[in-house]
């Protein structure tokens, strides 16, 4: 792989940086990088591709450390100046920057480390507050519900088996970046949640949220997309009212617009 000592000016300063030119689709280091667009291969190489330039920046910003190359179809986007001396520099040819800006932005992407995520056990019950329990199965659904738990101030967001991964690439977009700083824990299976679980179904059939009361420490639940909820849930969920001629609601929206009644009713949003 060709590697070129390259120039670049910083705080008035020049210093140089490590470029490694890609062109082929068949070089390792692609190859290692395509896998990063699925859930289990960010899950296998313990790294995720950050697309956009706020969460691009974001993530520059927070967690430098855990910033390890710049992406850029060409030599004309380098890294910025606030970049981390030890960041690479992956020029890649047109080509193959595409096929992993996959939704065309053009702009250079971030290889990032994506930490282990702890594990969470039933038998560890749930802090005071809403922990959000996330089995969905749609990468765009796992960011958009965790931006949202965050927004309304849950106490953290546990990712059952079923969930996508939350560094997926759609995932990290639909939240904005807010997957890399929520507080997020490893689960069980939907399936294996035990009845006695202090746990808050929501489900197109039940009481309405409108007269439910929150416990002070709970799980919300949300179904699969889909299928919904396992049957032994339905029977104590709660719904949200909606205009008869629409089915339902997107999973990830019914659990915001939850996530909004039980911030509201404790006095955190108005």
């Amino acid at each position: 792989m060709p590697l070129d000592g390259v120039a670049i000016a910083r705080g008035g300063c020049e210093y140089s940086i490590v470029m490694r030119r890609i062109e082929s689709a068949h070089n390792r280091v692609f190859k290692e990088l395509s896998r990063l667009l699925t859930s289990s291969g960010i899950k296998k190489e313990g790294r995720a591709l950050v697309a956009g330039s706020k969460p691009v920046g974001e993530a520059l910003r927070r967690f430098p450390s855990r910033c390890r190359a710049w992406i850029s179809a060409g030599e004309d986007a380098p890294p910025p100046s606030e970049a981390p001396a030890h960041l690479e520099w992956l020029c890649l040819a047109s080509a193959l920057h595409r096929a992993l800006d996959v939704f065309g932005t053009g702009a250079p992407l971030l290889l990032i480390e994506s930490p282990p995520i702890l594990p969470w056990s039933t038998a560890q019950g749930f802090p005071d507050g809403c922990s959000l329990l996330v089995p969905f199965q749609d990468p765009e659904n796992v960011g958009a519900v965790v931006r949202s738990a965050l927004a309304f101030g849950a106490a953290q967001v546990i990712l059952l088996a079923e969930s996508a991964h939350p560094y997926h690439p759609r995932a990290m977009r639909a939240s904005s970046g807010a997957v890399l700083y929520a507080p997020l824990r490893a689960g069980p299976s939907i399936a294996e949640l035990p009845a006695d679980l202090p746990v808050v179904p929501l489900s197109a059939e039940g009481r309405p949220l409108s007269a439910f009361v929150f416990p002070l420490s709970f799980g919300l639940l949300a179904g699969l997309e889909g299928p919904g909820l396992p049957a032994a849930w339905r029977e104590r969920a709660v719904s949200i009212p909606i205009r008869s001629e629409v089915e339902s609601l997107n999973a990830a929206v019914a659990a915001s617009v939850a996530l909004y009644a039980w911030s509201r009713a404790r006095g955190g949003v108005r």
